[in-house]
C-alpha cells in the first residue's frame, strides 16, 4: 500500500496542468512574482533564520519535500549549493525546469526511506512543509533521524509545518469535508485500498492527509531526534486560517 504523502503525485501533476508554478501560486489570491516564488511571510520566516548568529552563511543545502523548490531557490540565490528532494517525479521534474542556472540538483526519493546522501554531507536542512504531511509515527521518527545523519554536527535545520491548536469552526468552512480526529487530519477518499491508514468515520471512508501534532509535542519530536531549537516561531490559528504554523531553526547535536 502506498504511504498518504506519496498522493502528492497526483496532486502536482494537477497543479502542472492548471499553469502554477507552486503552491503559493495556487493558493494566494495575489500569487507572489514569479522572481521571488514564495509569499512575503516565507520569505521573512527564511531571512530570520539565516540572520542569527549561529545559522551558516553559505554551503550544501538540501530541502526535504522539496515540491517544486522555490525555498531552495531562495537560498541558492543567497550563496547555498542545493539538493532538492521530493516523492514525486512531476514534483522533481517542474524543480529542473525552474531551476535552470541555479547549483541545484533534484533527485526523486521518499525522505522517510532511501539513503538520499552520505552522512554530513549539508550545513543546512529545509523541510519544504514535508513534516506535516508524513502522518505514522514510526515515518516521521526516521524522516528527522535521516535529516540529522544528512546534517554536519551543528548543522541547521529549518522546520516549517502546520500544528496545533486548531480554530475547529474554521475547519469546517475552510477544508470543508474532511475531519481532524486525533491530531491527523481525513480527507474523503474513494482509493481506500491504495493508501495507508485509510478509515471510516461516520459511515464514509477516509484518507489521512496531514498530521497536526500541537507545537509543543513537536519540538519534543525535534529533541529526541538530537535537535536543540535556537528560534521557535508560533503563529496561532484563526477562522480564516485554522491551523497554527511552527517555524524552527534547530541544530544538529552530536
Amino acid at each position: 500500500m502506498k504511504k498518504p504523502y506519496e498522493g502528492h503525485e497526483i496532486a502536482y501533476r494537477r497543479l502542472r496542468k492548471r499553469g502554477h508554478r507552486s503552491w503559493d501560486e495556487r493558493n494566494c489570491a495575489k500569487p507572489p512574482k514569479r522572481s521571488r516564488g514564495l509569499d512575503g511571510g516565507t520569505r521573512e520566516l527564511l531571512a530570520d533564520v539565516l540572520s542569527q548568529p549561529w545559522a551558516p552563511k553559505r554551503g550544501k543545502a538540501i530541502e526535504l519535500g522539496c515540491g517544486t523548490a522555490p525555498m531552495l531557490r531562495w537560498m541558492c540565490k543567497r550563496g547555498f549549493k542545493g539538493l532538492g528532494v521530493d516523492v514525486s517525479k512531476t514534483a522533481v521534474s517542474m524543480a529542473r525546469e525552474q531551476s535552470k542556472g541555479l547549483d541545484i540538483r533534484f533527485k526523486k526519493a521518499d525522505v522517510c526511506s532511501a539513503a538520499i546522501s552520505r552522512p554530513g554531507s549539508f550545513d543546512l536542512a529545509i523541510d519544504g512543509h514535508c513534516l506535516h504531511c508524513i502522518i505514522r509515527p514510526e515515518d516521521r521518527k526516521t524522516f528527522l533521524s535521516n535529516t540529522h545523519r544528512l546534517l554536519k554536527t551543528g548543522g541547521l535545520f529549518v522546520v516549517l509545518t502546520m500544528c496545533s491548536p486548531v480554530d475547529r469552526k474554521g475547519i469546517s468552512e475552510v477544508v470543508r469535508g474532511q475531519k481532524l480526529v486525533d491530531r491527523v487530519l481525513y480527507a474523503p477518499t474513494d482509493k481506500a485500498s491504495e493508501y495507508e491508514g485509510a478509515r471510516k468515520i461516520d459511515g464514509r471512508v477516509y484518507m489521512p492527509t496531514r498530521y497536526v501534532g500541537h507545537w509543543k509535542d513537536i519540538l519534543s519530536e525535534l529533541r529526541r531526534a538530537r535537535f536543540e531549537p535556537q528560534l521557535i516561531r508560533f503563529n496561532r490559528g484563526t477562522p480564516r486560517d485554522p491551523f497554527s504554523d511552527l517555524c524552527v531553526g534547530a541544530l544538529a547535536l552530536p
